[in-house]
């Protein structure tokens, strides 16, 4: 990330650690944590494999802090690694991973440096040049991979809480540091931020992007202009700094989310479950506004989004489905999203020509169980199938017409 958390983390760390007290500790049941060993495209990790092994594994983490810990000594114990180590992480392997997906070799460094930044280096002003030539929409999407990645991790964690997958108290500190951090990242602009970054000397030791926020924007704008890495508001242009206030002022919609005031969900005659969130975040051609609906019942969980697209003057529509957990058979279930979207012919800024697309994305579960008194109580193999037409789809890093599986196992633990 290119700033610091150290602001953030002081304005609400009262009122977290008020709130930890206030969050029931629920009773013990069976909690999976699933892994993605092997995904598509193959080559290092993806996105989606990053968020889902993190998420994973920080859950198993929380938990044995939680243990160890008091509530207000967890609960710092989670803030500090969130700002320090985690969020970085994640954000910086959103970055790596849309290059990697282009055959572009880059290292990850998500520790903050003496300019309190955390960078992706090893990439050469030539190899980021013929990407702009060659593959526009992926060069903007290497600026937005690492909000791409921290708004689809929200997504996960809003899943897991809302389905009774996983307990407010384990995930809370993560989803509020994340979503404050995402709202404040694009609102930057609204505040004429500058990083006061200066390129170094080595161009492989120059990060990436620079100011991701300023630099997507500036190559959708001017997508010819001479290349510059580190683009600072004072070199924005008027129209570039209109969509500048246009990102910050549409990021605060993330704040329309009962999760962030501790309300799971809301209970309709003790049978149904419902809640609800709205979301924002940048696209390769622009930007999109979300709004998700979770319903869970006894047997099922339903999750339905719709979403607008634009890009500098055009809306788009879309929507999506998933259902998750479904039983087929005796120890085999499944999860199944559908995609559905109109967006800008060839992933353009300035196309106002809609071009539609979709994709389906089936994980099945074969679960082995385990009859013993230890804490883990099943193992799993997962088997994943994503179908998908030409287009944008958050997380998924292939743009193109794209088939693909991935392999994985789930842990059950008591």
């Amino acid at each position: 990330m290119k700033q610091t958390f150290l602001i953030l983390f002081f304005l609400i760390s009262a009122s977290g650690i008020l709130a930890q007290d206030s969050i029931p500790v629920q009773k013990p049941v069976e909690k999976e944590y699933s892994f993605i060993l092997q995904d598509s495209p193959s080559s290092l990790f993806t996105m989606r494999q990053s968020n889902e092994d993190f998420l994973s594994l920080y859950r198993l983490g929380v938990k044995e802090i939680d243990k160890a810990f008091a509530p207000k000594a967890s609960f710092i114990a989670q803030a500090l690694l969130q700002v320090l180590f985690f969020m970085p992480l994640t954000h910086e392997e959103g970055h790596r991973s849309i290059l990697t997906n282009e055959g572009i070799g880059s290292v990850s460094k998500p520790y903050f440096n003496e300019n309190l930044a955390a960078y992706v280096t090893g990439v050469t002003d030539q190899a980021l040049i013929d990407l702009r030539t060659n593959n526009f929409p992926a060069f903007t999407r290497m600026y937005i991979g690492g909000v791409e990645s921290d708004y689809a991790l929200l997504l996960r964690e809003s899943a897991l809480m809302n389905f009774g997958d996983e307990s407010l108290r384990i995930l809370w500190t993560e989803y509020c540091l994340r979503k404050f951090s995402l709202i404040s990242y694009y609102a930057m602009g609204l505040f004429k931020y500058e990083t006061g970054l200066e390129e170094e000397v080595n161009e492989l030791e120059r990060d990436i992007a620079g100011m991701d926020i300023y630099g997507a924007i500036r190559a959708l704008h001017n997508p010819t202009m001479e290349f510059k890495r580190y683009v600072n508001y004072a070199d924005l242009l008027p129209d570039e700094r209109k969509f500048v206030k246009r990102v910050g002022w549409r990021s605060l919609i993330n704040l329309i989310d009962p999760t962030l005031f501790l309300h799971k969900g809301f209970n309709i005659k003790n049978k149904y479950q419902i809640n609800f969130s709205f979301g924002y975040s940048m696209a390769p051609f622009g930007d999109f506004i979300d709004e998700h609906f979770w319903l869970r019942t006894r047997s099922l969980k339903t999750h339905l989004y719709l979403r607008q697209y634009e890009n500098k003057n055009t809306w788009f529509p879309a929507l999506g489905v998933d259902f998750s957990d479904i039983p087929i058979a005796k120890h085999l279930s499944s999860t199944v999203a559908l995609h559905g979207w109109s967006q800008p012919k060839d992933l353009a800024f300035t196309q106002t020509k809609g071009q539609l697309g979709g994709g389906i994305d089936v994980l099945c579960k074969y679960r082995f169980p385990i009859r013993s008194k230890g804490k883990c109580a099943g193992i799993s193999i997962n088997l994943g199938i994503i179908a998908k037409t030409q287009g944008f789809l958050p997380e998924e890093v292939a743009m193109d017409n794209h088939f693909g599986i991935r392999l994985g196992s789930s842990i059950w633990f008591k």
